[in-house]
């Protein structure tokens, strides 16, 4: 049977959704997203159209309304209530077929990398799955982004959250990033540049074989195209550890389920019922180790 998910209540976390202040302050930046579509706002903001609402919606802390973060907490200052993915966020409905793989697939006490990580979403909700005794290793270049990180690890108290400030790759070093204004889409440069880049910049890059820290259960990568680096450079923990693998494609699915049939893996579409190498460019593939 499917493992069934309840959710607990965190340490340090009120008993109810929110304080009033950070649930009206939540309701507010919903409100707004619901009467104004993210490419409108998002153009406002880019002309600083949204810097009146600062002091109403751009401090403290809002409250995750629901899904398997319901409750939780994240940094009111590093949310972009214009981006792309900021209404799934803040309802808690964000990738809601790779939340659902997270709790069919974890333990508490596991593993889990979360290779391309963002503001913390997903890693949030492994980390609410694998409780005190896990780990959640969140890999992410963006250093806006890794702050928002921490501040919302820190505000749901889950130290089990550890964050690497580096761009998964196929060798250890260093690469340029191309910051896009949302953030989303921040990508390495040898994937390609993006319409809304803000600049560039030199990151560390850290092959997965390198990094220092025990094996995991699973290992969720979203890298914007950069996915089969990220691959080449975690051969030997395929090969080893044999890890649960769910990815986010960007237009090369052939060229990964054959990267991962070669190491082992049989590849599965979470999205839809069509075969990932057919499927559309960010269907999500979970990988999981051939029985064979």
């Amino acid at each position: 049977m499917p493992k069934q998910y309840t959710t607990p209540r965190l340490a340090g976390a009120p008993g109810t959704l929110a304080m009033p202040a950070r649930l009206a302050r939540t309701r507010l930046v919903w409100l707004l997203m619901r009467l104004v579509e993210h490419e409108r706002m998002s153009r406002w903001a880019a002309r600083g159209r949204l810097s009146a609402l600062t002091p109403l919606i751009g401090r403290g802390e809002l409250a995750i309304l629901g899904g398997l973060s319901a409750r939780m907490r994240i940094d009111a200052a590093t949310f972009a209530p214009w981006s792309a993915q900021a209404y799934p966020v803040l309802t808690g409905t964000h990738e809601i077929a790779v939340q659902q793989a997270l709790v069919r697939s974890l333990r508490d006490g596991d593993h889990v990398w979360d290779v391309g990580a963002n503001i913390g979403s997903l890693a949030l909700v492994a980390a609410r799955i694998v409780g005190p005794a896990g780990r959640v290793l969140a890999i992410e270049p963006d250093a806006r982004c890794v702050a928002a990180l921490r501040r919302n690890a820190a505000l749901n108290d889950l130290p089990q959250i550890e964050v690497l400030e580096a761009a998964a790759a196929r060798d250890s070093g260093s690469a340029e990033l191309v910051v896009v204004r949302d953030r989303l889409w921040t990508r390495l440069a040898t994937v390609g540049g993006h319409e809304q880049q803000e600049r560039r910049v030199t990151v560390p890059t850290v092959a997965l074989d390198d990094v220092d820290a025990p094996p995991p259960r699973l290992v969720k990568i979203d890298v914007e195209g950069a996915e089969l680096d990220v691959i080449a450079g975690m051969a030997r923990l395929l090969r080893e550890a044999r890890p649960l693998v769910i990815c986010e494609m960007h237009g090369r699915n052939a060229e990964f389920c054959d990267a991962m049939a070669a190491m082992g893996y049989v590849v599965g579409n979470l999205d839809d019922s069509d075969p990932v190498r057919e499927a559309g460019p960010n269907v999500h593939a979970l990988c999981m180790p051939s029985p064979g």
